[in-house]
């Protein structure tokens, strides 16, 4: 029997016990992987149905210089958007979507929208 997995990425560092729960919540609706996204960016050969911000300031994992340039911390959001399972209903897909087509005009704008992106309670995948 071929099991199949619906994949949550996980973007930022490190894993804690709150997103332990809530990982074991799906796990209970149906087999879901975790898949950590490297500084190099996504796994192509996954697709994704929700996304987990591991922690505020998870775009520091991805872009050194993300305070100045929006353009790396974009380009992984864009690869996030193509990489989404067809079917998903990902609240943060729903935000990652709305910063791509209305993005800040400053650049603490945009870092401020991306530190929102993270909910400590994990109410949102």
């Amino acid at each position: 029997m071929v099991k199949s997995l619906r994949n949550i990425a996980i973007i930022g560092e490190g894993v804690d016990a709150r997103f332990n729960q809530k990982y074991a919540e799906l796990e209970k609706e149906s087999p879901t992987e975790a898949v950590i996204i490297g500084q190099d960016g996504i796994v192509n050969s996954y697709s994704y149905v929700g996304y987990a911000f591991m922690n505020e300031n998870w775009f520091e994992k991805y872009s050194k210089d993300a305070q100045n340039d929006s353009s790396a911390i974009d380009r992984l959001l864009v690869n996030l958007v193509k990489a989404a399972d067809g079917n998903a209903r990902s609240a943060n897909l729903t935000k990652i979507k709305d910063y791509l087509a209305n993005p800040p005009e400053s650049m603490e704008e945009s870092v401020q929208l991306w530190k929102s992106f993270y909910d400590p309670e994990f109410k949102e995948i």
